[in-house]
């Protein structure tokens, strides 16, 4: 009976690693989710998400509908991160309009900073007013984020941080906040067809991208060969990310982006970088 009763406690232990994510350390480190964070038992689920796609680590990014909206709800994110420490971290955001001078983006951005953000975004630019990437709104935040020594996440499309043919706005900024980490998503994938991507990749070392949003949105699902090619080429600078989030619970089929790894056969080094190697250097290393 004494061996029979062990046998259950070590079983029940080693579930209790496994639901955080310890039994396994994980082929993946996914730097871009949205899940819940703010009520008790949020990140239960997220590490339950974590072990069933082998995931060993994610940064969570707030969106709207699950920013912390009071001061007890936010007692309560931070311990629920405090629970995962290392395994699963945030990103924190505020909005161009929330204030109107640097100091103010500094002083918020502090707090979050002090109390385990360890970046920035997801970032969809000045959206109530000049959405352009570099408006005076989005340069504050970008100013702030250098300061305080975070990287920003940034997301692109056709209504949200505007750009030209090129990027040059993306490019104002790069060289203007040369110690700022930029990490693009979304539709900054169009752009690599015409060699944008790539070029801004090479000439600027604070530039880096997420893979998420790439396989329907973007010439990357659709040409595998190219893809295989630019992600060796880019080997140092792709993070790996699926887009996931609260709505990616439960039976839902896993995010294209695991898939794609796999259909690349990607070189072993390429992809010990692309899909762990790169975040854990970039986003925890001034943390453990």
């Amino acid at each position: 009976m004494k061996i029979q009763f062990l046998l259950k406690s070590v079983c029940c232990l080693i579930g209790s690693w496994a639901a955080l994510g310890y039994a396994d350390e994980g082929r993946f480190v996914d730097a871009h989710v949205h899940f819940h964070d703010r009520n008790p038992g949020d990140l239960e689920k997220v590490a339950a998400w974590m072990q069933s796609n082998n995931v060993a680590r994610i940064i969570n990014h707030p969106l709207t509908q699950s920013r912390w909206r009071t001061e007890d709800e936010r007692k309560q994110m931070i311990a629920n991160y405090a629970q995962y420490k290392g395994r699963i971290d945030r990103f924190c955001i505020i909005r161009p309009e929330e204030v109107s001078t640097e100091e103010e983006a500094i002083k918020l951005l502090a707090r979050e900073k002090q109390d385990g953000a360890i970046g920035f975004g997801e970032h969809y630019g000045d959206e109530k007013g000049d959405n352009h990437f570099d408006s005076p709104g989005s340069m504050r935040l970008f100013a702030a984020c250098e300061k305080i020594g975070l990287p920003v996440m940034f997301h692109m499309d056709r209504s949200k941080n505007l750009d030209e043919k090129g990027l040059p706005r993306l490019e104002n900024v790069l060289k203007a906040y040369p110690q700022l980490i930029l990490i693009a998503h979304s539709d900054w994938w169009r752009n690599i067809s015409d060699g944008t991507c790539g070029r801004l990749l090479e000439n600027y070392p604070n530039l880096y991208a997420d893979i998420s949003c790439t396989v329907g949105r973007s010439p990357i699902g659709r040409d595998k060969a190219m893809a295989r090619e630019f992600f060796i080429r880019h080997a140092d600078k792709l993070l790996f990310g699926t887009d996931s989030g609260w709505w990616s619970l439960g039976n839902k089929p896993p995010a294209p982006e695991f898939a794609l790894i796999d259909e690349l056969k990607l070189p072993k080094d390429v992809e010990d970088k692309i899909c762990r190697g790169n975040a854990e250097r970039l986003l925890w290393r001034n943390q453990e």
